[in-house]
């Protein structure tokens, strides 16, 4: 009987200790995974990128000028390869910036909001998704609400530095986002940045009349936990950044911001 017990506790040792080595195994393969995923986006990111080229010259003024000891800096405008992007994939219809900052993205737009959720631009699985527009906006069409959805990565890529505008130190630094479409550059200032769950719908499209839009704008700008002064009316239009944040289940970062007309 005695012999018989010892028996039974090694088996249970065994099987305990198969189950903790399986156990492991499986936790390197997701570490291994998620650096290789990581590794393998940051490579893309970085090629993809090499097809955004910024030009930045620097003229100085005139020395009967008052302010002549100043320079004026002139960014032109950013050349974007539209043309090879398209050959990645046709179903790029553009590209986000935000000066100083790694969001320095092409964006995508598929027939619903899940595909892109976890495919990268070359259509290849890829736990980081790409940057992409809202299904239901119409690219070529000024929308009112023009939505465009990131992941919020650990390891700093795709939409993580949106949260970052938590702070609002960092939202007086950097109020402007930058969007090329296949047919004009558009930029657009930060007006509200909060943090919300799904049941909120900030990512609205249709709007029955001018008064339902004008409210939806108010709504936005009370959320916001930084107040910058900017003033939005029914005759914007707005740019939506969204991410997911974690400070509690189903949390989201939003970003809104009024198109800056010439």
């Amino acid at each position: 009987m005695k012999y018989k017990t010892k028996q039974q506790i090694t088996f249970y040792r065994n099987i305990k200790i198969i189950i903790l080595s399986l156990m492991m195994i499986y936790c390197i393969y997701q570490i291994s995974h998620y650096i290789y995923n990581s590794y393998c986006n940051n490579k893309l990111n970085s090629q993809l990128q090499e097809l955004h080229i910024d030009n930045t010259q620097e003229t100085k003024t005139s020395e009967n000028n008052i302010n002549n000891s100043e320079k004026l800096k002139s960014k032109e405008d950013a050349k974007i390869n539209f043309k090879d992007l398209l050959a990645i994939n046709s179903e790029v219809v553009g590209w986000i910036k935000i000066q100083d900052t790694n969001i320095n993205y092409p964006v995508v737009k598929g027939k619903d909001n899940e595909y892109y959720l976890n495919h990268n631009i070359k259509k290849e699985s890829s736990a980081s998704g790409s940057i992409f527009m809202d299904y239901r906006n119409k690219v070529n069409e000024e929308d009112l609400n023009t939505i465009i959805y990131g992941h919020n990565m650990k390891d700093g890529s795709m939409f993580k530095t949106l949260t970052s505008y938590k702070e609002e130190d960092f939202l007086i630094n950097h109020p402007i986002i930058e969007l090329t479409t296949l047919n004009k550059i558009t930029k657009w200032e930060i007006f509200s940045v909060y943090i919300t769950d799904t049941s909120f719908n900030y990512i609205r499209t249709n709007f029955e009349n001018e008064e339902d839009y004008g409210s939806f704008l108010s709504t936005l700008k009370n959320k916001s936990t930084h107040d910058v002064g900017i003033n939005v009316t029914s005759d914007d239009v707005i740019l939506t950044l969204s991410t997911c944040t974690y400070e509690f289940y189903d949390a989201r970062f939003a970003i809104h911001a009024r198109l800056i007309r010439e």
